[in-house]
Protein backbone atom coordinates (compact mmCIF):
# COMPACT_ATOMS: atom_id res chain seq x y z
CA UNK A 1 0.00 0.00 0.00
CA UNK A 2 1.50 3.43 -1.01
CA UNK A 3 -0.19 5.05 2.15
CA UNK A 4 1.63 3.16 4.15
CA UNK A 5 5.52 4.64 2.27
CA UNK A 6 4.05 8.09 2.02
CA UNK A 7 3.17 8.24 5.50
CA UNK A 8 6.81 6.67 6.56
CA UNK A 9 8.55 9.19 3.99
CA UNK A 10 6.50 11.76 5.43
CA UNK A 11 7.55 11.28 9.09
CA UNK A 12 11.19 10.67 8.23
CA UNK A 13 11.11 13.82 6.04
CA UNK A 14 9.36 15.99 9.17
CA UNK A 15 11.33 14.77 11.75
CA UNK A 16 11.73 17.80 13.24
CA UNK A 17 8.52 18.76 13.39
CA UNK A 18 7.78 15.74 14.77
CA UNK A 19 9.95 15.18 17.71
CA UNK A 20 8.14 17.34 20.51
CA UNK A 21 5.47 14.78 19.93
CA UNK A 22 7.54 11.98 19.70
CA UNK A 23 9.17 13.35 23.34
CA UNK A 24 5.38 13.03 24.40
CA UNK A 25 4.91 9.77 23.97
CA UNK A 26 8.02 8.49 25.23
CA UNK A 27 8.26 10.55 28.66
CA UNK A 28 4.54 9.28 28.84
CA UNK A 29 4.79 5.59 28.28
CA UNK A 30 7.28 5.72 29.81
CA UNK A 31 7.08 6.96 33.25
CA UNK A 32 3.60 5.18 32.75
CA UNK A 33 5.10 1.81 32.17
CA UNK A 34 7.75 2.15 34.82
CA UNK A 35 4.96 3.32 37.09
CA UNK A 36 3.21 -0.52 36.45
CA UNK A 37 6.55 -2.66 36.42
CA UNK A 38 7.48 -1.17 40.03
CA UNK A 39 4.22 -0.90 41.45
CA UNK A 40 3.84 -4.60 40.60
CA UNK A 41 7.15 -5.69 41.75
CA UNK A 42 6.02 -3.66 45.05
CA UNK A 43 2.97 -5.89 45.26
CA UNK A 44 4.98 -9.09 44.73
CA UNK A 45 7.65 -8.63 47.56
CA UNK A 46 4.67 -7.35 49.81
CA UNK A 47 2.92 -10.97 49.22
CA UNK A 48 6.64 -12.66 49.39
CA UNK A 49 6.78 -11.26 52.97
CA UNK A 50 3.02 -12.48 53.48
CA UNK A 51 4.11 -15.76 52.18
CA UNK A 52 7.05 -16.53 55.05
CA UNK A 53 4.58 -15.04 57.83
CA UNK A 54 1.74 -16.97 56.87
CA UNK A 55 3.48 -20.36 55.70
CA UNK A 56 3.11 -20.57 52.00
CA UNK A 57 0.31 -20.36 49.24
CA UNK A 58 -2.88 -21.29 51.94
CA UNK A 59 -2.70 -22.86 55.63
CA UNK A 60 -5.37 -25.14 56.83
CA UNK A 61 -6.27 -24.94 60.40
CA UNK A 62 -9.51 -25.76 63.06
CA UNK A 63 -12.36 -24.62 64.44
CA UNK A 64 -10.85 -25.75 68.19
CA UNK A 65 -11.40 -23.38 70.94
CA UNK A 66 -7.95 -24.08 72.26
CA UNK A 67 -5.16 -22.27 70.03
CA UNK A 68 -7.05 -23.66 67.01
CA UNK A 69 -5.57 -27.23 67.72
CA UNK A 70 -5.47 -29.89 64.83
CA UNK A 71 -6.40 -32.97 65.91
CA UNK A 72 -3.42 -36.22 65.39
CA UNK A 73 -1.91 -33.16 63.43
CA UNK A 74 0.72 -35.91 61.97
CA UNK A 75 -1.68 -38.08 60.45
CA UNK A 76 -3.78 -35.04 58.43
CA UNK A 77 -0.32 -33.64 57.43
CA UNK A 78 0.16 -37.17 56.22
CA UNK A 79 -2.96 -36.92 54.32
CA UNK A 80 -2.88 -33.93 52.86
CA UNK A 81 0.40 -34.45 51.27
CA UNK A 82 -1.09 -37.84 49.23
CA UNK A 83 -4.20 -35.55 48.37
CA UNK A 84 -1.84 -32.66 46.69
CA UNK A 85 0.60 -32.27 43.90
CA UNK A 86 4.17 -33.55 44.01
CA UNK A 87 4.86 -30.00 44.07
CA UNK A 88 3.02 -29.09 46.92
CA UNK A 89 5.73 -28.65 50.14
CA UNK A 90 3.47 -29.85 53.64
CA UNK A 91 4.44 -28.32 56.64
CA UNK A 92 3.69 -28.07 60.32
CA UNK A 93 3.91 -24.58 62.73
CA UNK A 94 3.00 -23.44 65.94
CA UNK A 95 1.61 -20.00 65.79
CA UNK A 96 1.64 -18.59 69.08
CA UNK A 97 0.02 -15.29 69.54
CA UNK A 98 2.62 -13.43 72.40
CA UNK A 99 0.05 -10.84 73.65
CA UNK A 100 1.09 -9.27 76.88
CA UNK A 101 3.30 -11.41 78.73
CA UNK A 102 6.13 -12.49 76.35
CA UNK A 103 9.07 -10.35 76.14
CA UNK A 104 12.89 -10.78 75.18
CA UNK A 105 15.29 -9.67 77.55
CA UNK A 106 18.79 -8.68 77.39
CA UNK A 107 21.24 -6.70 79.95
CA UNK A 108 18.03 -5.11 81.05
CA UNK A 109 16.73 -4.11 77.93
CA UNK A 110 12.75 -5.60 77.69
CA UNK A 111 11.09 -5.81 74.31
CA UNK A 112 7.66 -7.21 73.86
CA UNK A 113 6.96 -10.10 71.03
CA UNK A 114 3.22 -9.63 69.24
CA UNK A 115 3.81 -13.05 67.20
CA UNK A 116 6.27 -15.91 67.63
CA UNK A 117 6.00 -18.61 65.15
CA UNK A 118 7.15 -22.53 65.53
CA UNK A 119 8.87 -23.25 62.00
CA UNK A 120 10.59 -26.03 60.65
CA UNK A 121 13.28 -24.38 58.99
CA UNK A 122 14.67 -27.09 57.04
CA UNK A 123 11.30 -28.24 55.40
CA UNK A 124 10.58 -23.93 54.74
CA UNK A 125 14.24 -23.21 53.49
CA UNK A 126 12.46 -22.00 50.26
CA UNK A 127 10.18 -19.63 52.05
CA UNK A 128 12.99 -18.52 54.48
CA UNK A 129 15.70 -17.68 51.33
CA UNK A 130 12.85 -14.75 50.49
CA UNK A 131 14.08 -13.22 53.45
CA UNK A 132 16.69 -10.13 53.60
CA UNK A 133 19.38 -10.99 56.21
CA UNK A 134 21.45 -8.63 57.91
CA UNK A 135 23.20 -11.05 59.56
CA UNK A 136 23.18 -15.31 59.63
CA UNK A 137 20.89 -17.19 58.37
CA UNK A 138 17.78 -19.65 58.73
CA UNK A 139 19.75 -22.80 58.69
CA UNK A 140 18.60 -23.93 62.14
CA UNK A 141 18.64 -27.69 63.37
CA UNK A 142 15.60 -29.15 64.49
CA UNK A 143 15.30 -28.37 68.17
CA UNK A 144 17.93 -25.91 68.59
CA UNK A 145 17.17 -23.05 70.78
CA UNK A 146 18.42 -20.79 67.87
CA UNK A 147 16.01 -17.97 66.59
CA UNK A 148 15.43 -14.98 63.59
CA UNK A 149 14.77 -11.97 64.69
CA UNK A 150 13.73 -8.56 62.81
CA UNK A 151 16.33 -5.56 62.61
CA UNK A 152 14.38 -3.52 64.99
CA UNK A 153 14.17 -5.56 67.85
CA UNK A 154 18.00 -5.98 67.25
CA UNK A 155 18.48 -2.61 67.40
CA UNK A 156 16.53 -2.25 70.33
CA UNK A 157 18.02 -4.83 72.53
CA UNK A 158 21.49 -4.23 71.24
CA UNK A 159 22.19 -7.77 70.18
CA UNK A 160 23.71 -9.14 67.11
CA UNK A 161 24.41 -12.58 66.05
CA UNK A 162 25.66 -15.10 68.26
CA UNK A 163 24.13 -13.09 71.18
CA UNK A 164 22.36 -15.22 74.12
CA UNK A 165 19.14 -13.35 75.09
CA UNK A 166 16.15 -14.66 77.33
CA UNK A 167 12.59 -15.46 76.62
CA UNK A 168 9.63 -14.68 79.20
CA UNK A 169 6.80 -16.21 78.94
CA UNK A 170 3.91 -17.54 81.11
CA UNK A 171 3.34 -21.68 79.85
CA UNK A 172 0.15 -23.20 79.14
CA UNK A 173 -0.04 -23.57 83.10
CA UNK A 174 0.56 -20.33 83.67
CA UNK A 175 3.81 -20.83 85.37
CA UNK A 176 6.97 -17.72 84.97
CA UNK A 177 9.36 -19.87 82.47
CA UNK A 178 12.43 -18.12 81.23
CA UNK A 179 14.20 -19.33 78.34
CA UNK A 180 17.57 -18.62 76.62
CA UNK A 181 17.82 -18.32 72.98
CA UNK A 182 20.84 -17.80 70.61
CA UNK A 183 20.44 -14.95 67.87
CA UNK A 184 20.87 -16.74 64.47
CA UNK A 185 19.81 -14.52 62.01
CA UNK A 186 18.93 -10.82 61.79
CA UNK A 187 16.29 -9.71 58.93
CA UNK A 188 15.75 -7.17 57.63
CA UNK A 189 11.71 -6.30 58.24
CA UNK A 190 10.12 -3.28 59.72
CA UNK A 191 6.71 -4.32 58.49
CA UNK A 192 3.69 -5.62 59.69
CA UNK A 193 4.81 -9.33 59.15
CA UNK A 194 7.89 -8.88 60.50
CA UNK A 195 8.99 -6.29 63.25
CA UNK A 196 7.27 -8.07 66.20
CA UNK A 197 7.46 -11.49 64.81
CA UNK A 198 10.41 -13.87 65.60
CA UNK A 199 10.92 -17.05 64.10
CA UNK A 200 12.20 -20.48 66.30
CA UNK A 201 12.10 -23.80 65.50
CA UNK A 202 8.62 -25.92 66.03
CA UNK A 203 9.45 -28.41 68.79
CA UNK A 204 11.39 -26.09 70.88
CA UNK A 205 8.81 -23.19 71.06
CA UNK A 206 6.20 -25.95 71.96
CA UNK A 207 8.44 -27.18 74.82
CA UNK A 208 8.96 -24.20 75.82
CA UNK A 209 5.13 -23.18 76.36
CA UNK A 210 4.47 -26.96 77.43
CA UNK A 211 2.51 -28.51 74.79
CA UNK A 212 3.31 -31.92 74.22
CA UNK A 213 4.43 -33.46 71.26
CA UNK A 214 0.93 -34.19 69.81
CA UNK A 215 0.20 -30.31 69.00
CA UNK A 216 0.16 -28.29 66.57
CA UNK A 217 -1.90 -25.79 65.18
CA UNK A 218 -1.07 -24.66 61.69
CA UNK A 219 -0.47 -26.77 58.28
CA UNK A 220 1.05 -24.95 55.84
CA UNK A 221 1.12 -25.77 52.47
CA UNK A 222 3.38 -23.81 49.81
CA UNK A 223 4.09 -24.34 45.78
CA UNK A 224 7.44 -23.02 45.66
CA UNK A 225 8.02 -23.31 41.54
CA UNK A 226 4.75 -21.38 41.09
CA UNK A 227 3.57 -17.96 41.26
CA UNK A 228 0.72 -18.25 43.60
CA UNK A 229 -2.27 -20.45 43.09
CA UNK A 230 -5.38 -18.99 41.15
CA UNK A 231 -9.23 -19.33 42.30
CA UNK A 232 -9.86 -22.12 40.07
CA UNK A 233 -6.90 -24.12 41.85
CA UNK A 234 -8.29 -23.68 44.91
CA UNK A 235 -11.58 -24.62 44.47
CA UNK A 236 -9.89 -27.75 43.12
CA UNK A 237 -8.28 -28.35 46.09
CA UNK A 238 -10.85 -27.22 48.20
CA UNK A 239 -12.97 -30.31 46.16
CA UNK A 240 -10.13 -32.94 46.89
CA UNK A 241 -10.14 -31.91 50.88
CA UNK A 242 -14.06 -32.40 50.98
CA UNK A 243 -13.63 -36.00 49.93
CA UNK A 244 -11.19 -36.52 52.98
CA UNK A 245 -11.98 -34.64 55.70
CA UNK A 246 -14.76 -31.93 56.79
CA UNK A 247 -14.30 -28.79 55.57
CA UNK A 248 -15.52 -25.61 55.64
CA UNK A 249 -16.53 -23.54 52.70
CA UNK A 250 -13.81 -21.68 51.09
CA UNK A 251 -13.82 -17.75 52.42
CA UNK A 252 -12.10 -14.73 50.87
CA UNK A 253 -11.76 -13.77 55.00
CA UNK A 254 -10.38 -15.18 57.40
CA UNK A 255 -12.44 -13.74 59.75
CA UNK A 256 -15.66 -15.31 58.11
CA UNK A 257 -14.11 -18.62 59.58
CA UNK A 258 -13.18 -17.09 62.69
CA UNK A 259 -16.16 -15.89 63.78
CA UNK A 260 -18.36 -18.70 62.43
CA UNK A 261 -19.95 -21.04 65.29
CA UNK A 262 -21.79 -24.37 65.88
CA UNK A 263 -19.62 -26.34 63.76
CA UNK A 264 -18.06 -29.71 64.78
CA UNK A 265 -14.93 -29.74 66.15
CA UNK A 266 -12.75 -31.84 63.60
CA UNK A 267 -13.97 -28.79 60.89
CA UNK A 268 -10.87 -28.07 58.79
CA UNK A 269 -10.82 -24.78 56.55
CA UNK A 270 -8.36 -23.72 53.88
CA UNK A 271 -7.10 -20.00 54.50
CA UNK A 272 -5.56 -18.88 51.16
CA UNK A 273 -3.10 -16.11 51.27
CA UNK A 274 -5.09 -13.75 50.20
CA UNK A 275 -7.77 -14.45 52.94
CA UNK A 276 -5.35 -13.26 55.35
CA UNK A 277 -4.56 -10.48 53.39
CA UNK A 278 -7.55 -8.61 54.11
CA UNK A 279 -5.95 -6.45 56.89
CA UNK A 280 -3.50 -5.12 54.10
CA UNK A 281 -6.36 -4.88 51.15
CA UNK A 282 -6.97 -1.01 51.94
CA UNK A 283 -2.92 -0.42 51.55
CA UNK A 284 -3.03 -2.82 47.97
CA UNK A 285 -5.76 -1.12 46.56
CA UNK A 286 -4.55 2.91 47.39
CA UNK A 287 -1.02 2.21 45.81
CA UNK A 288 -3.36 0.52 42.86
CA UNK A 289 -6.01 3.49 42.70
CA UNK A 290 -2.89 5.79 43.17
CA UNK A 291 -0.49 4.17 40.31
CA UNK A 292 -3.97 3.70 38.17
CA UNK A 293 -4.96 7.96 38.04
CA UNK A 294 -1.26 8.44 37.43
CA UNK A 295 -1.23 6.51 34.17
CA UNK A 296 -4.58 7.73 33.50
CA UNK A 297 -3.49 11.28 33.23
CA UNK A 298 -0.28 10.98 31.73
CA UNK A 299 -2.35 8.87 28.84
CA UNK A 300 -4.45 11.52 28.79
CA UNK A 301 -1.70 14.00 28.37
CA UNK A 302 -0.22 12.19 25.38
CA UNK A 303 -3.79 11.54 24.09
CA UNK A 304 -4.47 15.71 24.33
CA UNK A 305 -0.84 16.54 23.17
CA UNK A 306 -0.53 14.89 19.96
CA UNK A 307 -3.98 15.00 19.03
CA UNK A 308 -3.92 18.87 19.70
CA UNK A 309 -1.02 19.35 18.09
CA UNK A 310 -1.60 16.97 15.38
CA UNK A 311 -4.40 19.45 14.19
CA UNK A 312 -2.13 22.53 13.91
CA UNK A 313 0.34 20.46 11.66
CA UNK A 314 -2.16 19.05 9.31
CA UNK A 315 -3.90 22.54 9.14
CA UNK A 316 -0.49 24.23 8.29
CA UNK A 317 0.26 21.34 5.47
CA UNK A 318 -3.70 22.17 3.74
CA UNK A 319 -1.84 22.88 0.86
CA UNK A 320 -0.13 19.37 0.34
CA UNK A 321 -3.53 18.16 1.15
CA UNK A 322 -4.92 20.04 -2.23
CA UNK A 323 -2.27 18.71 -3.73
CA UNK A 324 -3.06 14.96 -3.08
CA UNK A 325 -6.40 15.75 -4.05
CA UNK A 326 -5.49 17.78 -7.43
CA UNK A 327 -3.28 14.76 -8.61
CA UNK A 328 -6.74 12.68 -7.74
CA UNK A 329 -5.94 10.79 -4.62
CA UNK A 330 -8.92 9.83 -2.72
CA UNK A 331 -9.66 11.06 0.77
CA UNK A 332 -9.54 7.70 2.02
CA UNK A 333 -6.32 7.55 0.91
CA UNK A 334 -4.92 11.11 2.22
CA UNK A 335 -6.99 9.92 5.52
CA UNK A 336 -4.61 6.53 5.79
CA UNK A 337 -1.33 8.24 4.89
CA UNK A 338 -2.25 10.36 7.76
CA UNK A 339 -3.03 8.15 10.16
CA UNK A 340 -0.32 5.76 8.90
CA UNK A 341 1.83 8.95 9.45
CA UNK A 342 0.66 9.26 12.75
CA UNK A 343 0.63 5.32 14.06
CA UNK A 344 4.62 5.58 13.18
CA UNK A 345 5.00 8.37 15.59
CA UNK A 346 3.21 6.47 18.17
CA UNK A 347 5.06 2.91 17.55
CA UNK A 348 8.50 4.73 17.22
CA UNK A 349 7.53 6.73 20.99
CA UNK A 350 6.13 3.70 22.66
CA UNK A 351 9.09 1.74 22.08
CA UNK A 352 11.38 4.70 23.05
CA UNK A 353 8.78 4.63 26.18
CA UNK A 354 9.66 1.21 26.55
CA UNK A 355 13.67 1.34 26.52
CA UNK A 356 13.25 4.60 28.91
CA UNK A 357 10.92 2.61 31.53
CA UNK A 358 13.74 0.08 31.55
CA UNK A 359 16.06 2.84 32.11
CA UNK A 360 13.65 3.79 34.77
CA UNK A 361 13.07 0.54 36.21
CA UNK A 362 17.00 -0.04 36.24
CA UNK A 363 17.83 2.83 38.25
CA UNK A 364 15.35 2.84 40.75
CA UNK A 365 15.93 -0.59 41.43
CA UNK A 366 19.41 -0.03 42.15
CA UNK A 367 18.74 2.33 44.99
CA UNK A 368 18.71 0.93 48.52
CA UNK A 369 15.09 1.79 49.69
CA UNK A 370 15.58 0.53 53.19
CA UNK A 371 16.41 3.26 54.84
CA UNK A 372 12.33 4.32 55.14
CA UNK A 373 10.57 3.73 57.92
CA UNK A 374 8.32 0.94 56.85
CA UNK A 375 8.53 0.73 53.26
CA UNK A 376 10.43 -2.16 53.60
CA UNK A 377 6.80 -4.02 52.87
CA UNK A 378 7.10 -3.17 49.80
CA UNK A 379 11.28 -4.30 49.07
CA UNK A 380 12.82 -7.51 47.87
CA UNK A 381 16.30 -7.69 49.80
CA UNK A 382 16.05 -3.65 50.35
CA UNK A 383 16.02 -2.74 46.66
CA UNK A 384 12.55 -1.98 44.57
CA UNK A 385 12.14 -5.36 42.31
CA UNK A 386 10.02 -4.17 39.04
CA UNK A 387 8.64 -6.97 37.42
CA UNK A 388 7.10 -7.29 33.84
CA UNK A 389 3.40 -7.19 33.63
CA UNK A 390 2.76 -8.30 29.89
CA UNK A 391 -0.87 -8.02 30.00
CA UNK A 392 -0.70 -4.47 31.48
CA UNK A 393 1.61 -3.61 29.29
CA UNK A 394 -0.48 -4.35 26.14
CA UNK A 395 -3.64 -2.59 27.36
CA UNK A 396 -1.12 0.83 28.38
CA UNK A 397 0.14 0.25 24.63
CA UNK A 398 -2.89 -0.52 22.70
CA UNK A 399 -4.92 2.52 24.86
CA UNK A 400 -2.19 4.94 23.85
CA UNK A 401 -2.16 4.08 20.12
CA UNK A 402 -5.82 3.32 19.81
CA UNK A 403 -7.12 6.37 21.51
CA UNK A 404 -4.84 8.48 19.94
CA UNK A 405 -5.50 7.20 16.70
CA UNK A 406 -8.95 8.26 17.03
CA UNK A 407 -8.16 11.42 18.42
CA UNK A 408 -6.14 12.16 15.06
CA UNK A 409 -9.02 10.86 13.06
CA UNK A 410 -11.02 13.11 14.30
CA UNK A 411 -8.51 16.03 13.20
CA UNK A 412 -7.38 14.89 9.57
CA UNK A 413 -11.13 14.21 9.00
CA UNK A 414 -12.40 17.94 8.53
CA UNK A 415 -9.34 18.89 6.66
CA UNK A 416 -9.39 16.85 3.96
CA UNK A 417 -13.23 17.35 3.32
CA UNK A 418 -12.59 20.23 1.27
CA UNK A 419 -12.38 20.78 -2.72
CA UNK A 420 -9.16 20.49 -3.58
CA UNK A 421 -9.27 24.02 -4.71
CA UNK A 422 -10.08 26.01 -1.84
CA UNK A 423 -7.21 23.38 -0.43
CA UNK A 424 -4.51 25.03 -2.65
CA UNK A 425 -5.53 28.54 -2.51
CA UNK A 426 -5.65 28.17 1.07
CA UNK A 427 -2.94 30.03 2.88
CA UNK A 428 -0.94 28.27 6.05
Amino acid sequence: MYQIKLGARSLVYRKKQYISLFLICLFGTGISLASLFLSRGMIDSLNEKAEVYYGGDFCIMSNHWFERIIPDYQNTAEKVRKILPFDAVVTVRYDFDAGQNTSFYYEGEEVRQRVIKGVNFRDEKALFSKLNYLAGDADIETGSNAILISEPIAKKLSVSLGDEIILYLRDLNGYINTVPLVIHGIFQDSSVFGMYTTYMDFDFLRKAYGHSPTFANRICVEFPQRKGLSQKELMEIQTAFEKEFKMFPLVNDKMDFYNSTGLPAETLAIIALKANLNDVKILKDSMTAIITLVIVLLVIIIVAGIGSTYRVIVMKRINEIGVYMAIGMKKRAIMASLLFESLFLLLSGCIGGLIFAGLLCKTFSSIKFSFIPSFSIFLTKGYLHPVLDGFGLLLLLSSVIIVTLCAVFYSVRKCVNIMPCEAIAANE
